[in-house]
Formats: structure tokens, C-alpha cells, sequence
């Protein structure tokens, strides 16, 4: 994968890993040493962009170096002696002595003449053989050059096949060769409700459990349907998104890492709702056209968050509205613990300090209201 992209998943994996912190699914000693660990991943990412940037500029100018024009070859220039007396302009010539100087410089000029071409014909000549003894030794020297080794593989990196782990056995020698085993995909199910939950994406995730485990088989089952009902109630699901993992990533190298982050349920680990940022509440009912917010007294981000809310209760005057302090009993109930955060219609929670425009477009996703129609300011303040 491109620098950019490896950024951009360590950077949700830091993400992820605070809110696994916050959601007391791993110790403070666990996260500590995990931010560490990826800050340090960034850093070498950062340094390798500017050494690949310093490389690109070297390159450019070895570049318009090469482009430069070469010079034409200088052109050999061949000196043909002329008869000086037989190229004397006619005209003087028969003014002075015009019967004797016509018979006179007419052998002369047989003689210049083939004198001219036997020079021409010698030149060429050299030029001939010359060239043909240098393409000669030269064809000659290069089928006597020894050929420059090249192994088949160096390293496992060399050896890439689509679906293939590869690795390169006698790495440089002269018998190294690729050998490649199917990679072994982890099995996910995700049991979701895309239909009545407006923040229930899983990219994140997902792209979190692959860098985690490698390539996934992904298997995603509705909520609302017989099969959907069936899997929460083994799992005894409790808010969607829910993942659901084979056993057998017990056997990956890094799983003791991420351990603490699954509950073992059958011969299943689910991932739990803290680390998964599922927000989709399903035994709760559903109560239209309510908004709750849950903050911290004192705390900045929550005072922000409020700021930003005002400018939509000013134009949704007939929701149902409450706030909520951290040690409520609404706010234990759910287990929120990241702060600001907020519940539409009792059941689906949003985190984070959000814009009116952004507030108003997930409330609207599940009620239908007049002033939906409305535009709100989408800069934060």
C-alpha cells in the first residue's frame, strides 16, 4: 500500500485504540504502549515521504541533464585539389590567346578530374572498412562480456502473487526461487441495520480487523430479517453494528495485542460495542422526533458541542429535547463514555462536537420534518 493510505490506517488505528482505552476494554499500560508503537509508524512514514521527495529532485535534474540536445557531430570535410589554371574564367582566356590557351588545358582536365574521384573512392573506402572492424569488435566483445547474475528472488517482498502469501527461498543465489501459499482469509460477520441507522458504517472497522488479521471474508446480515433476529439472539447482541469472528484468529501472531478488545462468546469473539463504535441501540424504543445530549459539566469540548446545537433547537422548536451530565442515570444506562455525544429518537448515538448543518442531516435521515428543509450553518463555533 501507498504511504498515504498506511498513514491513514494508522491514524484510525490510534483512533481506535483511544476509544478501546476510553471504552475500558484495555488497560492504561495496553494503550500506552500502543500509541507508542504506531505514533513511531507515522514518524517513519513522515521521514521516508521527505527522503523519497529529496530522491524525485535529484531524479528531475539527472532528467534535464539527459534531455540537453547533443551537438551534431562535426562533418569530415574532404579537400579536393582543383586545377587552378583549368578553372581560369574562359572569358580572359580568349581575350589574351585564344587558339593556343583552348587546346592547351584540355589533358589537364581529364587528369583533375580522375585525380578527384580516385580520392573520393579512397575515402570512402577507409570509411567503409573502419566501420565495419568497429561493429565487428564490438558484436565481438559483447558476446565475450560475462552477463550479470540476477537471482530470481532477493527477498519475500520480490515474490507477489494476487491471493498468494510468497516467499523467496536462497534469497540471491542462483537456485532462489518463489514458493506461495494461499492466504488464509479471517471470517467476519457483521450484523447491521443499515435501513433504520443513520451512523452504522463499517469501513472504519473493518479496515481496522484487516490490518489486524489480513484479508477478510466478509458476510453481512440484516438485522431485520428472520436470520438477522436469530444471530442477535445468539450473541445476545445488544447494539449494532455487531462483529462477529471465527476462533481461529486466536493463532495470529498479534491477537494478544487486541485480545482484550473481543468477548469470547461460543466458539465465536465478538468484538465488543466500545471497540466496535457501534451506535444503533436496538432494544430500546424508538420515540420519533427526540434529540438527547450528553456532556461533561466543565468540559470545553462538551461547551462547544452546545454552542453548535443552539442554532438548530432555535429552528426545530417542536422536537422533544433533554441534556444529560456524565453521572446520570441515562448516561450510565447506555454506557456512554465518550463525550459530547448524542441519542436521536432514544435509539441511534452520534459522538463528537458536531455542526448544526451535520445535526440537522442525521436527525432528518429518520424524521420527517418541515423545517428539514431548512439550511444551518456547517462551520463549527
Amino acid at each position: 500500500m501507498d504511504d498515504k493510505t498506511q498513514k491513514e490506517r494508522l491514524e484510525q488505528e490510534l483512533r481506535f485504540l483511544k476509544e478501546s482505552f476510553d471504552a475500558e476494554v484495555i488497560s492504561k499500560e495496553e494503550f500506552e504502549k500502543g500509541k507508542d508503537r504506531l505514533e513511531k509508524k507515522l514518524k517513519d512514514i513522515g521521514a521516508g515521504k521527505k527522503q523519497a521527495e529529496s530522491g524525485k529532485k535529484e531524479e528531475a535534474q539527472e532528467t534535464s541533464i539527459k534531455e540537453e540536445p547533443a551537438k551534431e557531430p562535426e562533418k569530415i570535410r574532404l579537400k579536393v585539389i582543383q586545377d587552378e589554371e583549368y578553372f581560369e574564367p574562359i572569358k580572359d582566356a580568349k581575350q589574351k590567346e585564344p587558339a593556343e590557351k583552348m587546346k592547351g588545358p584540355l589533358p589537364q582536365k581529364k587528369e583533375s578530374k580522375f585525380f578527384r574521384y580516385a580520392l573520393v573512392f579512397i575515402v570512402l573506402t577507409l570509411v567503409v572498412f573502419f566501420s565495419y572492424s568497429f561493429i565487428k569488435g564490438k558484436k565481438y566483445l559483447g558476446e565475450n562480456t560475462p552477463q550479470k547474475f540476477i537471482a530470481a528472488c532477493k527477498a519475500d517482498a520480490d515474490c507477489m502473487q494476487s491471493g498468494m502469501k510468497g516467499t523467496c527461498l536462497n534469497a540471491a543465489a542462483k537456485n532462489a526461487k518463489c514458493e506461495f501459499k494461499e492466504i488464509l482469509k479471517t471470517n467476519v460477520i457483521v450484523l447491521n441495520d443499515r435501513n433504520n441507522c443513520f451512523n452504522c458504517g463499517t469501513e472504519r472497522v473493518l479496515s481496522i480487523l484487516e490490518t489486524w488479521f489480513g484479508p477478510i471474508n466478509l458476510k453481512e446480515i440484516d438485522y431485520s430479517t428472520e436470520e438477522g433476529k436469530n444471530t442477535a439472539g445468539k450473541f445476545d447482541a445488544k447494539m449494532l453494528p455487531t462483529y462477529i469472528l471465527d476462533e481461529n484468529i486466536t493463532i495470529n501472531a498479534g491477537f494478544g495485542q487486541f485480545s482484550q478488545a473481543f468477548v469470547k462468546k461460543g466458539g465465536y469473539f465478538v468484538l465488543s460495542d466500545g471497540a466496535a463504535g457501534s451506535s444503533l441501540y436496538i432494544n430500546r424504543e424508538s420515540v420519533p422526533n427526540k434529540l438527547d445530549l450528553f456532556v461533561i459539566s466543565g468540559d470545553d469540548a462538551s461547551a462547544r458541542a452546545e454552542k453548535n446545537l443552539k442554532e438548530f433547537l432555535d429552528n426545530f422548536k417542536n422536537i422533544k429535547f433533554e441534556k444529560h451530565l456524565q453521572n446520570d442515570n441515562l448516561t450510565r444506562e447506555l454506557g456512554i463514555k465518550n463525550f459530547p455525544a448524542f441519542l436521536v429518537n432514544n435509539k441511534d448515538k452520534l459522538t463528537g462536537i458536531q455542526s448544526a448543518e451535520t445535526i440537522k442531516e442525521n436527525f432528518c435521515k429518520i424524521n420527517k420534518l418541515p423545517e428539514c428543509q431548512k439550511s444551518l450553518s456547517r462551520s463549527l463555533v
